[in-house]
């Protein structure tokens, strides 16, 4: 029998190898990280963007390899015994650049700073207060992070409940507050702002207004607050911020010790509701007189409450340095005020891998990377822990893919 001149027996093996074809490319676009090669033989890993919120989960389920993210989920995946943090931001390359990054920061839009100077200074002074009384009384500080991130109950991970101040004491270890921090220079953002050009040109430094800072700092040694700039009129201020994270630590002791800031400095953020865990409506009170009503929103994403800045929803925010300069890069009519502090990253790997350091880390992604088996590494987009792992990876000479995809991320 014969079909089109070709004989049974060979229009079978046609067949077959159409087949064949048909399922590797199937495959190929379903799980690239199956067959995905590289054409210079470079080590291949997988960039998987998600929030910080199912990390412990992508992790505990094998839907990634590792993460980098902000603590408390740091700290969260090691006492669930979920995973180990192997790095922190000293040990991710370059050496030295990432140790002390300004990783979140105060951000205030321009022409709030411009209209009250003296709104934006108490802030700016309330901010630097509530970072020296963090480090002066860390126990204090826990203790309300542990409510504020956590609420009143235990938290529940993928393997059982755990005591939100044992995760506060493990976290804490990872940050330093510091009002006084420099952002870096973001390849991520360089890369942004020159339209993928390999030369980021860019200073972090022309987008911090430090007059602000000087100004904050002068209330805090008791000069008065001056009539000049004043307004009659008591405007409402919105300061958005992420809940999720402890870098903020200082904000939520701004919030909780305010009578301590009003006897001591005679200013402070007096919250509506004091005995709720996360007040939103506060007064910002000098010398017995309503400044300004703040109220503080709670955000899903950096680039997200840079964004509302944007469209003049927010006055401001407490936010990553990253996010930041990458929003004032693309226009946005904000200035980053001070930092709240650095570190407070942590590189976390399943706890049955080999890796114990950065170095044992490199070797088995290159080791997976040769297996075709390339590893899955999780972090939040736009990003200060994105922008560290993909310059870290550009220094070992490591391809970053996206995941679920054949798209390859350069780093400048």
């Amino acid at each position: 029998m014969q079909i089109l001149g070709l004989d049974a027996k060979k229009l079978f093996i046609f067949g077959v190898i159409i087949a064949v074809i048909f399922f590797v490319f199937l495959i190929s676009n379903a799980y690239p990280g199956l067959i995905a090669k590289n054409t210079d033989d470079k080590p291949t890993v997988y960039l998987l963007y998600a929030s910080s919120g199912p990390m412990l989960q992508l992790l505990n389920t094998g839907q990634a390899d590792a993460f980098i993210v902000w603590e408390p989920v740091v700290a969260t995946s090691e006492l669930a015994g979920i995973g180990k943090q192997i790095a922190e931001p000293s040990d991710i390359p370059p050496k030295g650049k990432w140790a002390e990054a300004a990783s979140c920061v105060l951000v205030l839009r321009n022409d709030i700073i411009e209209k009250y100077p003296n709104i934006s200074a108490l802030l700016s002074a309330l901010t630097t207060a509530a970072i020296n009384l963090t480090n002066e009384d860390p126990e204090n500080a826990k203790i309300i992070s542990a409510a504020w991130v956590f609420g009143n109950g235990k938290i529940l991970t993928p393997t059982g409940y755990l005591n939100p101040l044992d995760v506060e004491n493990e976290s804490f270890n990872d940050i330093v507050f510091t009002a006084y921090a420099k952002p870096v220079e973001s390849g991520i953002v360089g890369e942004i702002v020159n339209d993928g050009d390999a030369d980021a040109d860019y200073d972090p430094d022309d987008m911090t207004d430090n007059a602000v800072l000087k100004a904050g700092e002068k209330l805090l040694l008791g000069t008065p607050l001056p009539v000049a700039g004043t307004n009659e009129e008591i405007p409402t201020l919105n300061i958005g911020y992420l809940p999720s994270t402890d870098n903020f630590a200082p904000l939520y002791v701004m919030v909780k010790n305010s009578s301590y800031f009003y006897e001591k400095y005679g200013f402070c953020l007096l919250p509506d509701d004091e005995s709720s865990p996360r007040p939103v409506h506060c007064s910002l009170m000098y010398r017995g007189e309503t400044i300004a009503r703040i109220n503080l929103i709670q955000g899903q994403s950096g680039g997200g409450l840079m964004t509302t800045i944007g469209q003049k929803s927010l006055e401001g925010a407490y936010v990553g340095s990253v996010p930041a300069e990458m929003q004032i890069a693309l226009g946005n009519p904000s200035s980053i005020i001070q930092s709240i502090n650095t570190g407070g990253t942590g590189l976390v790997v399943d706890t049955d891998y080999p890796c114990k350091d950065w170095n044992s880390f490199i070797e088995w992604i290159e080791e997976r990377s040769a297996a075709s088996d390339p590893a899955v590494i999780a972090t939040v987009q736009s990003s200060i822990q994105e922008d560290m792992i993909r310059e870290a990876f550009a220094c070992e000479n490591i391809t970053v893919m996206i995941y679920g995809t054949n798209s390859e991320l350069s780093y400048p």
